[in-house]
């Protein structure tokens, strides 16, 4: 089967290459799927570079996110081949999603339903998913809550930015550039700050007349990190998602009890299959209702994918690259 593959780290123009590899065999709990559609994020950059906390032995194949269908089941497996999936890959263990089939425990697939093309089906788990918990599950926003996104044009930040508009928040989005304004104004949000040239903690302060947010969804860490918590509400929450700046932060105990804020982590892999299904046809039908926005910025073909992901790398892409294989 064709597939791209990572043989050496570095970055994805020098890492990563096509060639041909053997089909791969599912083990016990997990399924084989021919990919439709595979979509890119930040993670597979890492995954190029050796960053990334969760990677297999070099050579592999990256691609955490797709849509397909099921070919082969492992032992243990529930779903059935044919099934139509959207869901995880088992990247970790060097058969990720860009390959013509990829390897996925039975746990981390879901429902495709007909309703959501490949591209979109693609590329909505990972962020929608980790969006709702945040938002709801762990950030318990509610209506009329000012909802601060960092990072709003990448895929969690969009994904939250377009759930938070639905669930009745004032959205306001952090972003670097007017394109990527444009981008975010076209899923909801109601206030575009560009960070070049503004300071983030005054804007929010100003555009809420003092009172800051009420909730943080931050997958940026580092320097936003720290400027966010510098703008958060009485009781606010912040949502730590990911470090797309390459650092963690610490929040000051002091600024969490001055503000009684708190900081407070998303982390999907740790909610059970059965919880995460509900969650999953909760977002289905935000998404058939239309309440919630597709994520996907470009649609490339199979041969492009280094050139995709070198977008990734040098911070130039906004919403989601969906890579079309099948």
């Amino acid at each position: 089967m064709r597939a791209w593959q990572i043989q050496r780290y570095g970055e994805p123009l020098d890492a990563i290459e096509a060639l041909d590899r053997d089909l791969p065999q599912p083990g016990p709990g997990e399924v084989r799927v021919r990919v439709e559609a595979a979509a890119l994020g930040l993670p597979d950059v890492f995954m190029c570079r050796g960053t990334y906390a969760f990677r297999p032995e070099l050579p592999f194949t990256p691609g955490q996110e797709v849509a397909g269908t099921v070919t082969a089941v492992g032992e243990g497996a529930t779903l059935a081949v044919g099934a139509r999936v959207m869901g995880v890959t088992a990247f970790f263990r060097g058969y990720g999603g860009l390959a013509e089939q990829a390897l996925a425990l039975d746990a981390s697939m879901y429902r495709w339903p007909d309703t959501l093309d490949a591209a979109t089906a693609a590329s909505f788990v990972i962020p929608y998913h980790t969006a709702y918990l945040g938002l709801l599950t762990r950030g318990h926003l509610v209506p009329g809550e000012t909802l601060l996104v960092l990072g709003a044009a990448g895929g969690s930040g969009g994904a939250a930015v377009s759930l938070g508009k639905a669930l009745g928040a004032r959205v306001v989005a952090v972003v670097g550039g007017p394109q990527k304004a444009e981008r975010v104004r076209a899923w909801g949000a109601d206030l575009v700050i560009d960070h070049h040239g503004t300071d983030l903690a005054e804007a929010v302060r100003d555009a809420t007349g003092g009172r800051g947010a009420d909730v943080v969804f931050d997958p940026v860490g580092g320097a936003a990190f720290d400027r966010a918590l510098e703008c958060i509400a009485n009781e606010g929450r912040l949502l730590g998602i990911g470090y797309a700046s390459g650092r963690w932060s610490d929040a000051p105990t002091r600024v969490l009890v001055a503000k009684n804020a708190s900081v407070v982590g998303v982390f999907v892999g740790a909610y059970t299959k059965p919880f995460l299904s509900e969650v999953h046809e909760a977002l289905l039908e935000h998404a058939q209702a239309g309440r919630i926005q597709s994520l996907v910025s470009q649609q490339l073909g199979f041969d492009e994918v280094a050139d995709a992901l070198n977008q990734l790398a040098e911070r130039r892409a906004s919403g989601k690259i969906v890579v079309r294989i099948g």
